[in-house]
């Protein structure tokens, strides 16, 4: 009786190490058949969800085997027949070879022995709570990836391939309550306990990205002022994009960027950061009596290419013409000649020029044109002013935020020709830009102009005390065929432009030609 029994118990532990290996492995294939090699490819546990949800989706048959080799699992049909992907193919679509494809390990893939907590070379033990999308639960007979919580550490969804003699013997989802203790899983679906691993070589996604926020806080003439942060990365300044009149990406709207790093108290309580205050001044050329809108937009830190509308925006604001720098008697006005110009200094006919009362541009007295394009210089033998070359002297730059102020970029010149040039006035501080109300010419409000050439010969603002011809007096006709007026400018800086530059009138040239010649008559 005792040997009866021994016989039954010795047959009944097979057939049940039969049943385990029949998820895993093909029992009586070589094990040269069996790799343990570590992937190549680089995944995150998503891309590890994903893979497995591609069997599912065609339901991929339970084979113990390749597609198309021998099966050794008895349940099973002899050979694997089965839905067929060049990708799949090479992989076993057991419980382990669904693992091994979810995370890319190679083919025909690992079996449950070859996993934590049996083998430790490529995955860990982990706490049953610490489970995310793209783990594992595995013991010596079953194992099933890990897709979601439902209710976190007792509801859980698994992706499983179950076995040929299961109601459903193809990769599907199973949602179970589980128990946990430590890295110990119960699964109440299958009534099996398995241990919670990890495989190492899967990444974690990058988090996923929070637009900017903040807010749009004040539209007036004294300031535009407002807050932005981007949460991912709270540390860090942000761009801001003001755009005024109509949405960013619209048509006939102007726009200009600020940062948001300004100190504000009241940032420090509400958010938890106190450096992303912005307070801008309304442009120039929007103080004009005129109702305009602004339209704030925090610039995504992660893409610099995504924005957000803050809160509050747009605002509106009504504003007066700004005051004139300084009065008639301490400056002059300079023709910008051309749409050409106007772009070289980066002067915005939109946004950076002011529309004064004709009584009040009228009352400036008129200086020579202005450069046609900026030369700001500094001598290479290490001396630290900054120089404009205007027409044919050089004026220092008395105080370097004017170089902000002028979108200025300097350039660094021989010493010997710096010194060379005659020195005229001091540079303006302030740049101001300005049109009478009605009248097409731009002008740049000057605080005295440059000082005659050593020659005699009057500075024309190209550096170089050359008169260029084909140019009018204010008004008249430019190089390009237009005045540099603020609405042709905004054409002409879409469309590219031509140069253009300030001279005499030609009549003047003509007029001049005349008398040198009666005067060689007189001589002779």
């Amino acid at each position: 009786m005792h040997s009866i029994v021994s016989k039954l118990m010795i047959l009944s532990a097979g057939a049940m190490a039969l049943v385990g290996a029949a998820c895993s492995s093909a029992p009586n294939a070589p094990a040269s058949t069996e790799t343990t090699a570590k992937s190549s490819d680089a995944l995150t546990y998503d891309d590890a969800v994903t893979r497995a949800d591609e069997w599912v989706a065609v339901k991929l048959h339970y084979c113990q085997a390749p597609n198309g080799a021998r099966d050794y699992d008895s349940a099973c049909s002899t050979y694997c027949n089965r839905y067929s992907n060049p990708k799949w193919d090479p992989y076993r679509s057991d419980c382990s070879g669904l693992i091994s494809w979810a995370w890319g390990l190679p083919a025909p893939g690992r079996v449950t022995g070859q996993f934590a907590p049996f083998q430790t070379d490529i995955t860990h033990a982990i706490a049953g709570t610490d489970l995310r999308a793209g783990d594992a639960v595995n013991n010596s007979t079953h194992v099933m990836l890990f897709k979601s919580w439902v209710t976190h550490g007792s509801r859980a969804v698994f992706i499983e391939e179950p076995g040929c003699s299961s109601a459903t013997p193809y990769a599907h989802e199973v949602t179970s309550d589980v128990s946990i203790s430590g890295d110990s899983v119960h699964v109440s679906w299958n009534g099996e306990t398995f241990t919670a691993i990890r495989y190492g070589a899967l990444t974690a996604p990058p988090p996923p990205n929070t637009p900017p926020r903040g807010a749009m806080d004040k539209g007036a003439c004294d300031a535009l002022v407002g807050w932005a942060e981007d949460p991912d990365a709270p540390a860090a300044p942000l761009t801001v994009h003001l755009d005024f009149d109509a949405p960013a990406g619209t048509a006939g709207s102007g726009a200009i960027t600020t940062t948001a790093n300004v100190h504000r108290t009241d940032l420090c309580t509400s958010i938890g950061s106190c450096n992303h205050g912005f307070s801008v001044d309304v442009p120039l050329g929007l103080q004009d009596n005129k109702a305009h809108k602004v339209y704030a937009y925090g610039v995504d830190d992660s893409t610099s290419t995504v924005t957000t509308l803050l809160p509050g925006a747009p605002k509106t604001f009504t504003c007066a013409p700004p005051a004139v720098p300084f009065a008639p008697s301490a400056g002059v006005k300079r023709w910008v000649a051309t749409q050409k110009v106007l772009a070289a200094w980066k002067i915005d006919p939109f946004l950076d020029v002011a529309r004064e009362p004709k009584t009040i541009v009228d009352a400036y007295p008129k200086g020579p044109d202005f450069p046609v394009a900026p030369t700001a210089v500094v001598a290479d033998d290490g001396s630290p002013e900054v120089w404009i070359v205007d027409g044919a002297v050089k004026r220092h730059v008395i105080d370097p935020a004017s170089l902000t102020a002028w979108a200025l970029t300097v350039a660094k010149w021989p010493a010997v020709k710096v010194k060379a040039i005659a020195q005229g006035a001091d540079w303006p501080k302030v740049r101001f830009s300005f049109m009478a109300d009605g009248a097409p010419e731009v002008y740049v409000l000057d605080s005295a102009p440059p000082s005659a050439a050593p020659d005699g010969g009057a500075p024309n603002g190209n550096g170089t005390g050359d008169t260029p011809s084909g140019l009018g007096a204010p008004g008249g006709p430019t190089a390009d065929g237009a005045p540099a007026t603020a609405e042709s400018a905004g054409c002409a800086l879409a469309r590219g432009r031509t140069d253009g530059s300030s001279g005499a009138p030609l009549a003047i040239l003509a007029g001049v030609a005349i008398a040198l010649v009666f005067a060689r008559r007189r001589r002779s």
